[in-house]
């Protein structure tokens, strides 16, 4: 999802922590039978907006020519909306036959019984083959070892800047072969350049991707395999002085320039000039700032690049759909199909499959640019790493949260440490 408002996260956090789990587990599921000529309908839920149902409903079109026998219906809803919707058809008895995941959550959905185990319908001569993943995409949609949802896209961290704006400032810009200092150095000077109307950077503090990826070039993890916390108070307590002085300093925004940024964000607000965002939003972002952002990689302090593989979204089954065989093939469809990846590009993130990557090369030079920077990163780009904890991904919004109020000087950097770990003390138990 990358650095998203805090609403997303925060009505996510509602909607499951009042039962959505509970609702999509334990309901009888749907009633339907195949018609009179055999033909069966699956229910298909997804999130996104008007463009992307549009090339969805694309695919589907050549997924029911090939499959006579199976028709599909969609739905979609923004990407708040969709958690409450997915919520309001289980309780009624009448949960979607496939829909999509958000990383975030899979290990909830997957250790709540929401999700069918495709363990059995995936393999040599099954409904999907998985051996299509490419490597560093092979780990996602597994929890505890069951595969509960396959890779519909994929995507990879990047920092996105716009390379006019640092050059007119007279800034090197962001690159793997910097350390975090000598790049904050630069961000500075784009700072100063705009007399701080325009920021070097967004603030990393405000984003979990900032501590994740810091983590990681330290060695360490976001989440371990049993889903505990990867990390301790000190290592918190030393990345938060760190993006802390960078903003007193200039060179990230600081947290009125986030909030006066929303809807939007201070990179397409022009309030900054540079974010660690998703590769796959570079089109968009651009866009939405009127001019074309160039994808640069992570700066480190330790030669580790702490980027890796992210499932940017996955598909997975209803656990009582009646239809698990048609789903099944559906799933695979979406994942390996070269027709679907032709169609959708990089609307959902990069293709996760070796079948679809193998297409011919997009017209769309958004897409060429994402394509070209994750054959930069290929041979350091990591696996996907385990999923957060049951519950743990509400902890990315207190985090932003609690660095907003250090960034206001309403608490110190001991006090945002405690506040955060006692708060996942109460999430994870």
């Amino acid at each position: 999802m990358g650095n998203d408002a805090p609403s997303r996260r925060t009505a996510l956090s509602a909607v499951l922590a009042t039962g959505l789990g509970t609702a999509l587990s334990a309901c009888g599921g749907p009633s339907r039978s195949a018609g009179a000529d055999g033909t069966v309908t699956l229910r298909y839920f997804f999130w996104g907006d008007t463009i992307r149902a549009d090339l969805i409903d694309k695919c589907v079109a050549v997924f029911e020519r090939d499959h006579p026998k199976v028709r599909i219906k969609t739905s979609f809803a923004a990407f708040d909306a969709f958690w409450q919707k997915l919520s309001t058809a289980a309780a009624g008895g009448n949960p979607p036959d496939v829909m999509h995941v958000d990383y975030a959550w899979i290990r909830t959905l997957g250790e709540h019984g929401v999700l069918a185990d495709l363990g059995d319908r995936s393999g040599p001569g099954k409904e999907i083959d998985a051996s299509t993943l490419i490597p560093s995409m092979r780990t996602a949609g597994l929890v505890a070892e069951q595969r509960v949802a396959m890779p519909v896209a994929q995507n990879a961290v990047s920092v996105q800047y716009d390379a006019a704006t640092y050059a007119e400032a007279g800034a090197r810009p962001p690159s793997a072969r910097m350390d975090w200092n000598t790049y904050m150095d630069q961000c500075r000077a784009v700072s100063r350049h705009y007399k701080h109307r325009q920021f070097g950077m967004d603030n990393l503090g405000q984003n979990y991707l900032g501590l994740e990826i810091w983590l990681r070039q330290q060695g360490l993890r976001m989440w371990t395999d049993q889903g505990a916390l990867g990390f301790g108070h000190d290592d918190l307590r030393t990345f938060l002085a760190k993006t802390d002085a960078w903003r007193k300093d200039g060179a990230l925004a600081g947290p009125d320039t986030v909030l006066e940024s929303l809807p939007g964000f201070p990179i397409t607000t022009r309030r900054a000039a540079a974010e660690l965002q998703w590769d796959n939003q570079v089109g968009g972002r651009g866009t939405l700032r009127g001019s074309k952002l160039t994808l640069g990689t992570v700066p480190t302090d330790t030669g580790r690049p702490g980027i890796y593989a992210k499932p940017s979204m996955l598909i997975g089954a209803a656990a009582k759909t009646p239809y698990l065989s048609e789903v099944a093939q559906f799933i695979d469809f979406m994942v390996n199909d070269p027709r679907v990846s032709k169609i959708v590009g990089t609307n959902m993130g990069m293709p996760p499959t070796t079948t679809q990557q193998s297409g011919t090369p997009s017209p769309d030079p958004a897409v060429r640019q994402v394509q070209a920077y994750e054959k930069e990163v290929a041979s350091t780009l990591a696996p996907t790493p385990p999923p957060p904890a049951d519950g743990g991904a509400s902890l990315n919004v207190y985090l932003q949260r609690t660095a907003e109020k250090l960034f206001y000087g309403r608490v110190s950097v001991d006090e945002a440490v405690d506040l955060y770990f006692d708060q996942a003390k109460v999430v994870l138990a």
